[in-house]
């Protein structure tokens, strides 16, 4: 008989979902750490601060058409272990973890010792604190126990449908016992019971309006276990109530609609995401732990690049056309524009040394910007000292402004078309509309 559920989705349900160390922290900034490792800058897992340092992977141009990635957020893990070694498992481990810490029968102790040598291994409590000193307060976490239905997870997920039909341990329980218990870990408890409410099909106990972290929490959810389509009639709901609109700075919020309108393919707000990220990013584009596309970060990190670069090459070609005569109109025009544009470019940090890639503390905007506010230079030539009215005229020319040499640059990048990822991976997973004439019964 299975213990007391804390949240009852299904009171009939034959499986209790157990979610240990819930609302853990989610979506943490690149170099954050938690319990002494560091998000992971290339594949969203955590490793040790000194692999932490790598860039994310780079875009090398159009990739085969291949099924959607599942190498993201992995934020909780089932303690799943299969009776015989099925093809695939249920559940990637990331690669830096050892299996047998994860799962409580892969652990045997190295050799046997007497228990009495060890009593804390026995009573927690047996060892008292010494005498003046403060007892140190050890804090238990309470265990979330939801009890849901397995046809309507079978259903839904692929995932729960291969731990518990896949031939793994709980499907070997579920089978003989008809009932069983799933841990899993991390999750936020309020998204992990309005996945499962949608999963149901209660859609009654789900809020109509979410905060957008929560949003990004159940659409991480959603995307582990595969099962998308439960909250598919409730995207446009909570879309558009959604009060946090997209930032145009570069924000924790700016990452969490990225992934959210990455998640939910929302065309035009992941063009204007992704536009915003690149544009503002002052180093490497990163998903923050989120289970974003690789291939949508390799492709902004390229683009970043290549929209910098070629703002710089710009500036620089400017200033060796001054320089050689081919720009500016006289031998004052072009002494005095090179000297200004020269002055002014070694000030912002743009002449020497050049900006490189990755272009770290360096935002294209940012680059723009002062390139555009540089101050151009007036002066008159004794030809047009004065006007008629007595007056002095200054020079104007084509090439005598920074605003006419630099007219042609934008301080936002354009962003990614999502229309590209659907034809290349697949990830075009939205309910097509039911053809009722081509039903027999209508017929």
């Amino acid at each position: 008989m299975m213990d007391q559920p804390t949240h009852i989705i299904d009171p009939d349900g034959e499986v209790i979902i157990i979610l240990r160390d819930a609302n853990s922290p989610f979506a943490q900034a690149p170099g954050d750490t938690v319990a002494g490792m560091t998000v992971s800058y290339s594949d969203h897992s955590l490793q040790s601060p000194a692999e932490a340092i790598k860039p994310p992977p780079t875009y090398s141009g159009k990739q085969k058409k291949k099924k959607k990635s599942r190498k993201g957020l992995r934020a909780i893990r089932s303690s799943s272990e299969p009776v015989s070694s099925p093809a695939s498992p249920p559940i990637e481990e990331p690669a830096a973890e050892d299996p047998a810490a994860e799962d409580p029968v892969a652990e045997e102790p190295a050799a046997e010792e007497p228990a009495a040598e060890d009593p804390a291994a026995e009573d927690p409590a047996a060892e008292e604190p010494a005498a003046g000193e403060p007892a140190e307060e050890q804090v238990y976490e309470p265990l979330v126990k939801i009890q849901v239905s397995a046809k309507h997870l079978i259903f839904a997920s692929s995932v729960f449908k291969r731990i518990l039909t896949g031939g793994w341990k709980e499907s070997t329980i579920y089978l003989q016992k008809g009932s069983v218990e799933i841990t899993a870990e991390s999750w936020d408890i309020g998204a992990l019971l309005i996945l499962l409410h949608a999963i149901h099909g209660k859609y009654r106990r789900i809020p109509r309006k979410l905060t957008l972290e929560m949003l990004a929490k159940v659409a991480v959810i959603a995307d582990y276990y595969e099962c998308k389509e439960s909250v598919y009639s409730m995207t446009d709901i909570w879309i558009n109530n959604l009060e946090e609109k997209i930032p145009m700075t570069y924000s924790r919020n700016l990452i969490l609609w990225l992934w959210v309108s990455w998640f939910f393919q929302l065309s035009s707000q992941f063009k204007e995401t992704t536009s915003a990220v690149m544009s503002l990013s002052k180093t490497y584009v990163h998903g923050w732990g989120l289970p974003i596309s690789h291939e949508v970060i390799g492709l902004m990190n390229k683009r970043r690049h290549e929209a910098i670069n070629h703002s710089v090459f710009r500036l620089h070609e400017i200033r060796d056309a001054l320089l050689s005569g081919s720009r500016g109109c006289e031998f004052e025009c072009r002494s005095i524009m090179l000297g200004a544009l020269t002055i002014q470019m070694q000030s912002s940090n743009l002449l020497s040394p050049r900006p490189a890639a990755p272009f770290l503390n360096l935002s294209h905007r940012d680059l723009i910007q002062k390139v555009l506010a540089f101050e151009s230079p007036e002066w008159s030539t004794s030809a047009h000292y004065q006007n008629h009215y007595g007056y002095i005229q200054a020079h104007t020319c084509a090439d005598s402004s920074f605003k006419s040499l630099f007219a042609n640059l934008n301080d936002f990048i354009e962003g990614l078309d999502l229309n590209d990822f659907i034809e290349w991976f697949g990830l075009n997973d939205s309910i097509e509309e039911l053809d009722l004439n081509s039903l027999d019964f209508y017929k």
